[in-house]
């Protein structure tokens, strides 16, 4: 990926097309887009600020996130794509926030409890607008955003000493 000036958070991966490109999350809460399709083997990926979005997520300055992730879903109004973001800050990691952008504003969905509150979490939309949360612990919880049901939600043992859930994608 070329263009990055800051550690990413997290990413995703066209919702619904691998054309849309990349939407990132750098650890401060900022968006790049890396338009277009994925490029040829070895050659790079140019990532940038985002056109047609906000340049960040909505934190206050001095916020610390954990964990986060923004793409491309459905809206649960009228199905169109609209820009939506997930993420977990230090100060209350037993919290996943769901934001939507729509009309230039953010507008909060609505909080996503962690499993266990675990210290290490990650976030990834899925399916059509699903909150897939996955933990340290290897808990993973799958919420449906359109109506906050749970979908599934899985504890998993680990089996090998010293062994780390490191996260999961949708």
């Amino acid at each position: 990926l070329a263009g990055l000036t800051q550690p990413l958070l997290g990413a995703s991966w066209g919702h619904r097309d691998p054309n849309q490109g990349l939407v990132l999350v750098s650890r401060a809460g900022g968006l790049l887009t890396c338009p277009g399709p994925r490029p040829a083997a070895g050659s790079p990926w140019k990532c940038g600020a985002p056109d047609g979005m906000p340049k960040g997520l909505p934190i206050f300055d001095g916020m610390r996130l954990t964990a986060a992730t923004a793409a491309l879903v459905p809206s649960k109004a009228d199905g169109s794509l609209r820009l939506h973001a997930a993420f977990i800050h230090e100060a209350e990691p037993e919290l996943a926030v769901v934001f939507e952008h729509a009309s230039g504003t953010w507008m909060p969905l609505g909080e996503v409890r962690v499993p266990h509150a675990a210290p290490k979490a990650s976030l990834a939309f899925v399916g059509d607008g699903d909150l897939l949360v996955s933990t340290g612990s290897g808990h993973v919880l799958r919420r449906r955003l359109a109506d906050g049901a749970i979908i599934s939600s899985v504890e998993h043992a680990h089996h090998a000493e010293g062994a780390q859930w490191q996260g999961a994608c949708g």
